[in-house]
Order: structure tokens, then C-alpha cells, then sequence
């Protein structure tokens, strides 16, 4: 019998939920942690057994003894537990951002899920240990995991574990079950792909969900980062990101039979041609998916002014965001993790008003609003005139204009300039009038 590779020395068990063991093997299982004995019998290749909930502390150890084999599992601590996920963005190692900032803090410990593969398909194995957050031993982990972990441990002083599950240019339907995705009415959404599945084999059959997430599944946490879309970006499919998302959501709930929050970040600006991808569409369904689907969040992009990399270096200002997201909806703060987002709007004379929610301190940087477009019919640009006034934009046109389009920053690499007092930039928009 054995243990499931996420358990191990410094491991971070999440806080007021059950806890569960699982594993491979048939046999006896003996657990001795945090003063009880537990005693179980698994009779199936698989096994899963729940020991009860406990608050936040540590350090503690596991006694654990499967089939008569013991090990004591070491320093563990009991608090907050994230699963970063996603696709490169998410991966992308602190050693190659910008402006790296080091710290110390035994509460806050990180662990990488270990199966991989290489773009053919090949599976990799890397090593499956959980470590401390101590100066450069964090280099080769997710930046973003990392930055999030440190700037939400310092306001809940509680200990934060985080799992990283993510692999570079992964799609999410790689992410979702073979039952959700080899549906017929799912084919018809990825019947033209982004190249990124042709190029990675890791992208076929599920791969990635069978071979990486279920290896983490049932371990408690508190919710999912999540980062990716740009391997889903090819127009065609685009179009139906939301509701794979939404499936892939629906499927990872299942897996952990519970409500999981997922907090998801809108992709950043990338200027590549809209030939190659429509990242605007993405970011809209992203947003669409925060809207519809219970318990999900939205972190909205970021101008780093990286608009030439696919991979934006500086990644502390969606960190902190998450960190924000978490401590607004988890632990009730009144603190603001997103940007302006379009909700409604309502005709006014010569114009429209827009609504938005996150808006809180409305304004524009600079002294025009950028990246804004007035279509007509005929797709050609009206002049047009923008006032903000109780977090709320007008939009006004000449009186005898027929506008039947607005857009703001809906583009591959937006260039909007509109906030709100937490220093967000607003969600792209495409309104049909």
C-alpha cells in the first residue's frame, strides 16, 4: 500500500475539512494524528479514508501504517490550501520575472504536482516533495502561486499551502473528463482547434486530467487558481470557451463533491494578430463564465506594458488581485480584486449610459478615453464625446447618429484606459446596440 505523492513532509492539510487520505493498495490502515487512532480496512485498488476536520495550527505529525508498513509524515501545519492551475502563465517560475522579491515564512509551503510530459507525449516524472517558503527554494515554482500565498498569508496569519497543477500551452478540454469531452455536442465546440493541440500531444484524450489532476483528487482545499485560455484562442472555438469552461468547472466539482470556488484571471494583453488568435473573445468569456456560473470570480487583466510577450514577466499585481479575490469572498473583506465590469446600460438622450459593477472611483487615466470605438452600419467610426459621472459612463453622439456598435479595448492588445479606485482596468467590451 502506498500513499498518494502529495502527501509527504511540510504538507499544508486544508483547515475545517475533513481529511482525506488516499492511496493505492488493499489492506489495513492505521492513522494516529493530532492525539485520535484510526483504524480502516480497503479492500478495492484504491483507497480513501476521512479523518475529521481540524482547525488551523502546527506543526503536527502522521503516524501512518498501511499493511503494517509505517511512516510518520513530518512539521505538517493545518491552514489554507489553493490549487494553482492552468496553462503557462500559471507555470511561469519566479526565477524569470521581473523585480523577484524573497521571503522567509515557514507558514506558507508549496508543492508541485510531479507527473509530466514532453510535447510528444512522453510522460516525465519529477521529484514530489512539499517545501517551506524559504528564499531562492521557490525559483523553479509558479510565480503567480507564489506571490498570491505571500501577500494572502500576511493578512489572515493563517498557514497557506499551495499545489501547483498547471503545464504550459495546455488547453482545458486536456483538463475535463473523457465523458464531458468526447460528446458529440462537445466535437462540434473544438472542431477547429488553436494549433497548440496539434503541436502538444498532451492536449489529446484527456490527458493531463488523467494523468496530473486525478493524481491530486480528493486532497481538501479552499479553491482553484485558475489561469488559461490562450491554447483555446483560435476564433472557431473561442466563441464556446465559457461553456467548456463551464463543463471543466461543473467536472472538478464533481471530483471533489463540493461547491469549489474558482477564481479565474482574464488574459493579459498579447499583440499577435487576430489571424493567429482572438484573445478578445477569450477575455469575454471569461467574464461571461464569472457571471453565469455559481461561486466563480474574475480577476480582470492587467497592463504590465508586456503587450510583445506572450508571457508577461511581472506577474505581482495579478497575484495580489487573487489574494484579494480570496479575502473578499472567503473572509468577508471589503477589499476590491476586480475592475470595472459592463453589467447594463440604458438610452439617454443622444447616447447610452453604461453600468458597471466594480466601479467604485470610475475614471479614465489621461485625458481622453483610449482604445473606444462608435461603429454605424457600415462598421465606420462616429464621433463621439464620453462623461463619467456617479461611477457611470455616458457615451453621447451627435444628434441623427445611428450607432449600432460600442467596443472598449476589444482587441488582441488592449489599450483602454478606464478604472476604478483600486487601480483595476476595466473588462473589454463589445456592445451590439
Amino acid at each position: 500500500m502506498k500513499l498518494a505523492e502529495i502527501f509527504g513532509d511540510h504538507m499544508v492539510l486544508q483547515r475545517d475539512k475533513e481529511i482525506c487520505l488516499f492511496g493505492y493498495g488493499k489492506g489495513k490502515i492505521e492513522v494516529e494524528f493530532c492525539g485520535q487512532k484510526f483504524s480502516f480496512t480497503s479492500d478495492t485498488d484504491d483507497f480513501r479514508v476521512y479523518l475529521p476536520s481540524c482547525p488551523a495550527g502546527g506543526p503536527y505529525e502522521m503516524k501512518v501504517i498501511l499493511d503494517g508498513d509505517k511512516r510518520i509524515i513530518k512539521d505538517i501545519m493545518i491552514g489554507d490550501v489553493y490549487i494553482a492551475s492552468g496553462q503557462s502563465n500559471m507555470e511561469f517560475c519566479l526565477k524569470y520575472t521581473a523585480d523577484i522579491e524573497y521571503t522567509n515564512n515557514q507558514n506558507i509551503r508549496f508543492f508541485t504536482e510531479p507527473n509530466n510530459a514532453e510535447d510528444d507525449g512522453t510522460p516525465v516524472k519529477y521529484s514530489a516533495d512539499w517545501f517551506i517558503c524559504e528564499g531562492k527554494a521557490v525559483d523553479d515554482f509558479s510565480a503567480i502561486g507564489y506571490y498570491f500565498a505571500v501577500e494572502l498569508q500576511k493578512h489572515t496569519d493563517i498557514p497557506v499551502g499551495i499545489v501547483s497543477c498547471s503545464k504550459g500551452a495546455s488547453r482545458v478540454d486536456a483538463w475535463t473528463a473523457p465523458e464531458y469531452v468526447e460528446t458529440a455536442e462537445y466535437q462540434k465546440m473544438v472542431a477547429v482547434k488553436h494549433n497548440d493541440y496539434n503541436t502538444y500531444k498532451f492536449n489529446h484524450n484527456s490527458w493531463l486530467y488523467k494523468n496530473k489532476l486525478l493524481n491530486i483528487v480528493p486532497f481538501a482545499n479552499s479553491g482553484v487558481l485558475w489561469y488559461q485560455g490562450e491554447s483555446n484562442r483560435h476564433r472557431e472555438e473561442a466563441i464556446y470557451y465559457a461553456k467548456m469552461l463551464e463543463i471543466m468547472i461543473e467536472n472538478w466539482r464533481k471530483l471533489w463533491n463540493c461547491n469549489l470556488p474558482f477564481y479565474c484571471v482574464q488574459i493579459m494583453p498579447c499583440n499577435e494578430p487576430a489571424t493567429v488568435g482572438d484573445w478578445a473573445i477569450i477575455r469575454h468569456q471569461q467574464e461571461l463564465v464569472s457571471k453565469t456560473v455559481d461561486n466563480t470570480y474574475l480577476v480582470t487583466l492587467v497592463d504590465t506594458g508586456e503587450k510583445e510577450l506572450l508571457h508577461p514577466e511581472k506577474k505581482k499585481k495579478v497575484s495580489y488581485a487573487l489574494a484579494n479575490a480570496v479575502r473578499n469572498v472567503q473572509l468577508g473583506e471589503d477589499i476590491e480584486y476586480c475592475g470595472p465590469v459592463l453589467e447594463k446600460y440604458q438610452a439617454i438622450e443622444n447616447g447610452i449610459e453604461l453600468i458597471f459593477s466594480h466601479a467604485d472611483g470610475l475614471h479614465i487615466k489621461g485625458e481622453s478615453l483610449l482604445d473606444t470605438y462608435i461603429y454605424d452600419e457600415n462598421n465606420e467610426h462616429l464621433p463621439v464625446n464620453f462623461i463619467i459621472e456617479e461611477n457611470r459612463l455616458k457615451v453621447l453622439w451627435k444628434s441623427g447618429c445611428n450607432p449600432n456598435k460600442i467596443t472598449l479595448g476589444y482587441c488582441n492588445a488592449p489599450m483602454h484606459n478606464l478604472y476604478n479606485s483600486s487601480d483595476y482596468l476595466a473588462s473589454p467590451f463589445e456592445l451590439i446596440l
